[in-house]
């Protein structure tokens, strides 16, 4: 007993030790990892999908591409951004300005659909339909709670996480702080931390586009169409984006590879959108100069219901992937956007590697994904040269 408490009573008090100044492998690595991970997640913003098992996977998917292609999601919500902006410009004047982007993004993301037939089919209803219905007195701004676009409803959806948002907003701050502190004193990233910043970066790019639109709502808004002359519903359904969503009977879904799919958008400028072309037929020009008024629509009504099809064939329904993105003035930032992500990868050009293979090899593909994409946008903008 004596000699235990001799023992306790001959140990050195310690007092404040440093931190050593070397960072480990598990630090670093868990490091990047947790600002990966937590920057993909939040920037996910799937769309709203009636069958839930479709819609988990569809959210599944959307990780994998932030994960593995995160400058496509960058130009997918510059996209989306851009098209709730046109909605809200085609609704201006029917609504008196009431119609905002984040009931534009509602709509792009098919939150609200229609029924069709008495056997519980639905259709989606697109943000040019519904511009359509308003600027021609089908339906009122004064319902469209009835509608499904309250906008505290519409928020009452939304399931963003204020906690998880303020943890991503403080692990970006701390993680790019330090990366350029490091920088200043001429100190080393490992290649990991540049690709987090590359991570980080894109990261901050989309949820700044996406900002206004709402996440993981689960539930859409069904509706009933108003009474419709029979050219006034063929015009109405000419506008309709894609039909890939669309089901005729309560026992019919989408097929589970549609989660994958990537959703047509209509985000191209109106002045551009029905731009003469050398193979348009004559009573197409006619359209164009009433382009001034800001409404494509007005014009496709007063058509006749031949020329509808052919119309609908010129519009600029787009997706990413799609080249006629490039024939908007937006051209210059969707190409830095799709460079952004490999640009950030040359911090580390002058970086230690095992080998000058692995060297090259880095410097070689980070190079190659800039060029490309700088390349791809310059060939595809003919409108502009």
């Amino acid at each position: 007993m004596n000699n235990s408490s001799t023992t306790f009573g001959t140990d050195p008090l310690v007092g404040f030790v440093a931190d050593d100044t070397t960072r480990g492998t598990l630090s670093i690595i868990s490091s990047c990892m947790f600002t990966i991970i937590i920057c993909t997640w939040t920037t996910i913003h799937p769309r709203i999908h009636v069958s839930r098992r479709l819609r988990n996977t569809h959210k599944f998917y959307q990780l994998v591409k932030a994960l593995f292609a995160p400058e496509m999601v960058c130009l997918e919500s510059l996209q989306e951004f851009l098209q709730a902006r046109k909605a809200v410009r085609r609704c201006y004047e029917a609504t008196g300005g009431r119609f905002k982007v984040i009931h534009g993004f509602y709509l792009g993301m098919m939150g609200v659909r229609y029924r069709v037939g008495d056997n519980g089919g639905y259709r989606t209803l697109w943000p040019g339909q519904y511009a359509w219905l308003l600027n021609h007195g089908l339906v009122s701004w004064d319902d469209h709670e009835a509608w499904g676009l309250s906008q505290p409803d519409i928020e009452d959806k939304n399931k963003a996480d204020g906690l998880v948002k303020l943890a991503t907003l403080l692990q970006v701050i701390w993680f790019t702080l330090q990366s350029i502190t490091r920088l200043a004193h001429s100190l080393p990233l490992a290649a990991i931390e540049t690709m987090a910043l590359a991570y980080v970066f894109n990261a901050v790019i989309t949820y700044g586009f996406w900002w206004m639109k709402p996440k993981d709502i689960a539930t859409a808004s069904f509706v009933d169409l108003p009474e419709m002359t029979d050219l006034q519903r063929e015009v109405f359904e000419g506008l309709s984006m894609e039909n890939t969503y669309d089901v005729s009977g309560e026992d019919q879904e989408p097929a589970m590879d549609t989660a994958w799919y990537v959703v047509a958008r209509d985000c191209q400028d109106d002045d551009i959108l029905l731009m003469p072309r050398a193979n348009d037929s004559e009573h197409v020009r006619p359209t164009v100069s009433r382009l001034d008024k800001g409404s494509i629509l007005e014009a496709q009504l007063d058509s006749d219901a031949s020329s509808n099809t052919e119309k609908k064939a010129a519009d600029g329904v787009i997706t990413e992937w799609d080249a006629n993105l490039y024939m908007t003035r937006y051209w210059p930032l969707l190409c830095l956007l799709g460079a952004s992500f490999g640009a950030v990868h040359l911090i580390s050009w002058s970086s230690v590697f095992p080998t000058t293979v692995e060297l090259w090899l880095w410097r070689s593909s980070a190079l190659l994904s800039v060029v490309t994409a700088v390349l791809f946008g310059k060939d595809l903008s003919p409108s502009l040269k």
